[in-house]
């Protein structure tokens, strides 16, 4: 694989990362006669599919390099358990479960793999994707995505890359199809760059936060019903300050303050969050809109206040803080009691 199909790959590759999010978990293996993580730093595990993980494995995809023999057989027993020793952590709800092979040619089906590691279940779906245009070795890839409810793709050129490796994903949403799923996304807060600059700052006060709600939409005829497609995606843009017009304020006390995070830990709303540089409030921030709540709500050392709120807990608690006071020229310990909501993820502090 040198030269173009190489190039195609690393694309193909970068465009399966643009698809997942931060609920989503991945690593990339490189293989020849021995086995190669992109990221030495991080063999046997999956990493979440924030935006930061994901830059930097782009960074390690221009390193690969074409060298020896595909050996199909070392890089599938890999993954798949890698797979399997990831479900053991209970770190993912194994809700679904893929390989993507990115490959120019397969000499076998690699029939027993597959015997030992995913069936009968098959809950493991396998993507191949044939880089180039030789079809020597399509029908071992073929066989592969069939038998394990996945499906084939062939990527001839750089043009062809986005519109396959978007394939995937009706597959992936047949069984959400037919057992009619509905699930309502909302996305980390984020400054909405269509808004002209004099829009994007409120009262000077800052830029305007946006977050957006979506949920999928499928074919409801009963004749496509039992085949799940997935028609596309309807979503709205909601201001982060309409969602705030919601706390009773009243409730707060003079120095208490809201705030919200989302199902990640990520905050979508907080006094401390400041996604400008002070020098003109224009520049963004890198990697503004993955803010952690334990990145500003620092007293939370065991992340006790964090973990509740992500596990969509409700009660109170109270923990000893220390505060500024006179512009930051002192500070003095007071107890803060904390009310935790799960259903809109807001936190009034007193």
């Amino acid at each position: 694989m040198k030269g173009l199909r190489l190039t195609i790959a690393r694309q193909t590759v970068s465009s399966i990362l643009d698809t997942l999010g931060d609920d989503d978990f991945f690593n990339i293996i490189a293989y020849n006669e021995e086995l190669h993580y992109v990221e030495p730093c991080l063999n046997g595990t999956l990493v979440q599919a924030d935006v930061t993980n994901k830059d930097h494995f782009r960074e390690h995809l221009d390193k690969l390099f074409a060298q020896g023999i595909g050996m199909l057989d070392l890089a599938l027993t890999e993954a798949f358990s890698l797979l399997g020793d990831f479900n053991k952590t209970g770190r993912g709800s194994e809700c679904s479960q893929a390989i993507m092979l990115v490959t120019d040619g397969a000499v076998d089906t690699y029939d027993s793999i597959f015997a030992k590691f995913n069936w009968p279940d098959r809950k493991v779906r396998i993507f191949p994707y044939l880089i180039g245009r030789e079809s020597a070795f399509a029908e071992n890839l073929k066989w592969m995505a069939c038998a394990n409810k996945g499906y084939f793709t062939q990527v001839s050129t750089l043009a062809d890359v986005q519109e396959n490796v978007m394939e995937y994903l009706h597959v992936l949403s047949r069984p959400k199809v037919i057992d009619r799923e509905h699930d309502t996304v909302w996305t980390e807060a984020y400054i909405d760059s269509t808004l002209p600059q004099a829009q994007k700052l409120e009262d000077g006060q800052g830029p305007v936060l946006m977050t957006t709600v979506a949920m999928p939409v499928f074919s409801t005829k009963n004749e496509t019903r039992n085949h799940g497609i997935l028609l596309g995606v309807v979503g709205t843009d909601v201001p982060v300050s309409e969602l705030l017009k919601t706390i009773p304020k009243h409730k707060l006390g003079i120095h208490g303050y809201a705030f919200a995070i989302t199902n990640n830990g990520y905050i979508l709303t907080h006094p401390d969050l400041r996604p400008l540089y002070g020098d003109g409030k224009k520049r963004r921030k890198p990697n503004y809109s993955s803010v952690d709540l334990s990145e500003v709500e620092w007293e939370d050392k065991d992340d006790t206040l964090r973990n509740a709120m992500v596990n969509r807990k409700t009660g109170t608690f109270s923990m000893e803080v220390t505060k500024s006071v006179d512009k930051g020229v002192r500070n003095t310990k007071c107890v803060k009691k904390n009310e935790k909501s799960s259903k809109i993820y807001l936190l009034p502090k007193l």
